[in-house]
């Protein structure tokens, strides 16, 4: 049944449970000033009323305000449960948008019916609301519903129910809807603020959404004016600016030429060209980092602007561009490009190192193209390096040449928290984030991997000496290098009591790219260390051969899930292999720590799917150990940019 308001005072105490756990639930959701506003309602409804008013005069974030306001109302109005349904466009559609409850278990079903029913007519009281405009009481849930979510209510101590109309300029934005467990009404001052909150809330989500609208168009705008139409990727003007607003850090340039563009457009015409660029462009963009710079420069000309990648990086980027490729066939004929590159250090001129790149092209070019072709950059002098390998580089590392360590963050992806660092082993020649798995890939061929192994990890520790006191820190360890006698724990304590660090502060994190053959030994040798107290972590979960045998023989305390499932962690297969992941990490008793985070929106897909820790050059970049950033702080930072970031495709219900 549906009555007019305002409502006869409620005289019955409060529900004890209910009470608590809200408590509990607001301290997590709101802060302060909206905690004073609903001691405040009590008394009258100014108070909140003008908590709310600033609240929507202060934020521009409708996500974080809408959660904030419908806790407020939904504990104000006594309420167990309080949602948002909002319309969509201009039909009387509505959506379960924002939930907000006690938090008691026996409202778990009862909101998860209600996000079931999707886009549609929503709750006949919703639809009612909707239809009429005009705010409603039903004393009895259970008789004025319809279906499973009717029987809930019931079974969950739901009996009555307020639902108001969220008003904006010219037309009904959405329905707001408190479910209570009294069937007798609320007070007639927490009542009286109602039409005009439902006002001002439905114009301040008109003007986000508006202020949204013209934020994307002014990105859409800029993207158009920086992007080459024709390929999707950056254009000669943005690929300028880049240049010069390039970091004081280290970075390499790369001038590519698609071969055979001339003949192709000659004997297809421009059609069959631009299917040529298009798909070199596409190729070439899923080749680089997010930060990278990939641009369309000229006619057949592409240029790559890589931050922080020293002359190895470079060589390796550039060979995987032409190698990819030769796994291309259109209808002309075989896709071939010729690459030229410059690495440079921090602070030189970045026109004088793209022109190096050219010049290095054009040998590539007369050399008869489908080739790379190379140079460091220092002093304006051209070294060329072309015949220098990475089994050179293992040799030089054996023989004690340079390396250094950086130092990677794992954060919490929560509170930006610093759980350990990972330390990344840099030979010479290689910036911090430059990879150098081609470098033990080599010293696995040759047979040195386990020598190699313990070069780098001796030097990690020394370096971990720069560290916070009581640091954690991650050691890559090879399976053939952990189960390498030679190299075994009671080496490793001489080295960690040379440094001073405590055994306990130490995570062995096992990269398996040889296939383990004897499990039961494994187990031996890993119950030698964690008797020491070492712990260790599996790397690459979900990549390679990290199998669910090995998963289980290791016991690891820590599980680290690969870049690939990471970054495509929005298809089927991904999150599969991710929720699988999880569920062993719950038997277990693991932590699971989420590789290439990349930026905010990864992390947001991470925390989303149930991860709570994360690495990546979106949450900390490889460094030295007198360079460390304080990651909490960078994070809050960026956290002002929250609203301008897309949101992960789950539903808004708290």
């Amino acid at each position: 049944m549906s009555v007019s308001l305002p409502l006869a005072r409620d005289t019955r105490p409060p529900r004890p449970t209910a009470i608590r756990v809200a408590r509990s639930h607001e301290h997590e959701v709101i802060g302060r000033a909206e905690r004073r506003a609903i001691h405040e309602s009590s008394s009258g409804p100014e108070g909140l009323l003008i908590a709310l008013l600033a609240l929507f005069n202060e934020s521009d974030d409708l996500d974080v305000t809408l959660r904030k306001t419908l806790t407020i109302l939904t504990m104000a109005l006594e309420g167990r449960v309080g949602e948002i349904w909002l319309r969509r466009g201009e039909a009387r559609d509505v959506e379960l948008r924002y939930s907000s409850s006690d938090g008691t278990p026996d409202l778990v079903e009862f909101e998860a019916e209600g996000v079931a029913l999707g886009l549609g007519a929503g709750p006949a009281l919703v639809s009612r609301v909707v239809r009429t405009g005009r705010a409603s009481a039903v004393s009895s849930v259970a008789a004025a519903g319809r279906g499973s979510r009717a029987a809930i209510a019931a079974s969950a101590d739901i009996h009555s129910a307020l639902t108001f109309p969220i008003r904006g300029k010219d037309s009904l934005v959405g329905v707001l809807v408190i479910f209570r467990e009294s069937p007798l009404r609320p007070s007639r001052a927490a009542l009286a603020s109602m039409p005009v909150i439902g006002r001002h809330l439905g114009r301040f989500i008109e003007r986000t959404r508006a202020e949204t609208a013209v934020h994307e168009s002014a990105m859409e705008l800029a993207a158009l004016a920086s992007t080459d139409t024709l390929t999707g990727l950056k254009n000669r003007r943005e690929f300028d600016r880049a240049l010069r607003t390039i970091p004081r850090l280290p970075f390499a340039v790369l001038s590519l030429d698609v071969d055979g563009l001339k003949y192709i457009n000659d004997t297809e015409g421009h059609t069959g060209g631009d299917a040529l660029l298009r798909v070199v462009g596409h190729t070439l963009g899923l080749l680089v980092r997010g930060w990278d710079v990939m641009a369309r420069v000229g006619g057949d000309e592409f240029a790559a602007l890589l931050p922080e990648v020293g002359v190895f990086g470079a060589q390796l980027v550039a060979e995987r561009m032409r190698v990819a490729m030769h796994s291309l066939v259109l209808a002309t004929g075989p896709v071939r490009i010729t690459v030229g590159w410059s690495a440079a250090p921090a602070g030189a001129d970045p026109l004088s190192v793209w022109q190096r790149a050219d010049e290095s092209l054009y040998q590539a070019k007369r050399a008869g193209g489908d080739r790379v072709t190379g140079s460091s950059y220092e002093g304006g002098e051209m070294a060329d390096i072309a015949e220098r390998s990475y089994s050179d580089v293992v040799t030089r590392l054996l023989d004690g040449g340079s390396l250094t360590t950086m130092f990677q963050p794992i954060v919490s992806l929560d509170n930006g928290a610093v759980i350990g660092y990972e330390a990344l082993a840099r030979p010479e020649g290689f910036a911090a984030m430059d990879s150098v798995e081609a470098v033990f890939e080599a010293a696995r061929i040759g047979g040195q991997i386990r020598d190699l192994d313990w070069v780098c990890r001796r030097r990690a520790v020394e370096d971990a000496r720069l560290l916070p006191n009581g640091t954690t820190i991650f050691l890559n360890i090879s399976a053939a290098a952990l189960l390498d006698p030679v190299h075994g724990v009671d080496q490793l304590l001489l080295l960690l009591r040379s440094t001073g660090r405590s055994p306990s502060s130490v995570v062995l994190e096992i990269t398996e790219h040889e296939r383990i053959r004897d499990y039961d030994i494994l187990a031996q040798v890993l119950d030698a260390y964690r008797a020491e107290g070492i712990r260790f972590a599996l790397d690459d979960v979900g990549e390679g051969h990290a199998t669910i045998e090995l998963l289980a023989a290791s016991g690891s305390e820590f599980l680290k899930l690969g870049r690939s499932l990471t970054m495509t962690s929005t298809k089927v297969g991904s999150h599969a292999a991710m929720d699988a992941t999880l569920a062993f990490a719950r038997v277990s008793g693991a932590a699971v720590i989420a590789e290439g985070v990349e930026n905010e929106f990864v992390a947001d897909l991470m925390k989303a799917g149930g991860i709570r820790l994360g690495q990546g050059f979106g949450l900390g970049k490889p460094t030295i150990a007198t360079d460390l950033e304080d990651v909490a702080a960078a994070l809050a930072e960026r956290a002002a940019l929250s609203q301008l970031r897309p949101r992960p495709g789950v539903p808004s219900v708290s």
